[in-house]
């Protein structure tokens, strides 16, 4: 049974990384759209005008980085990973094979993030996750891309995912 103390730790741990997710999914994702919106607008502005708009851009750039820093740090204070995990997984029902407990904190990380995004946007019901020595793989029973895929596919096209703090690219080469 759980003491009172250990309890409290848990749930002020999956409060903070539900805070955590919560502002990556709205605060953090409008300063990126933000900065997009703002560049494209720099682009079409008169010359004289694009050093002022250049500025703002510029203070957009610097929340978002001090914003995804503090994200970073309220998800580090979680203190179990398995809870850290588990919390970014719901509502699927997460799989664990291997030893959770072999991952240094960058590799922990680079999971949580892949669960959270299956959670939130697979529409799936399962989430597995397998840990060897050489690999992670992450996988769940959502749609994910398979539409995308599947249509490219059907043309003969090639899809390529790319992904980078500026955003994901998805590119369907036609040949």
């Amino acid at each position: 049974m759980l003491s009172q103390k250990n309890l409290q730790r848990r749930l002020q741990s999956s409060t903070r990384i539900n805070l955590a997710r919560d502002l990556h999914d709205s605060l953090a994702q409008d300063l990126v759209a933000i900065g997009y919106k703002l560049d494209l607008l720099i682009a079409d502005l008169p010359f004289n005008y694009r050093a002022k708009v250049r500025e703002i851009r510029d203070l957009v750039t610097t929340a978002t980085s001090q914003v995804r820093k503090e994200l970073f740090a309220l998800r580090a204070t979680a203190e179990d990973p398995l809870d850290q995990i588990n919390s970014s997984a719901i509502p699927l029902a997460l799989d664990i094979q291997g030893d959770l407990s072999t991952l240094d904190s960058r590799r922990l990380r680079i999971v949580n993030e892949l669960v959270r995004n299956a959670a939130s946007h697979s529409k799936g019901r399962n989430i597995r996750l397998e840990i060897t020595e050489d690999s992670l793989i992450v996988s769940d029973d959502g749609v994910g891309l398979f539409g995308v895929s599947e249509l490219a596919n059907q043309l003969g096209a090639r899809l390529e995912i790319s992904s980078s703090k500026e955003g994901t690219k998805v590119e369907i080469h036609f040949s």
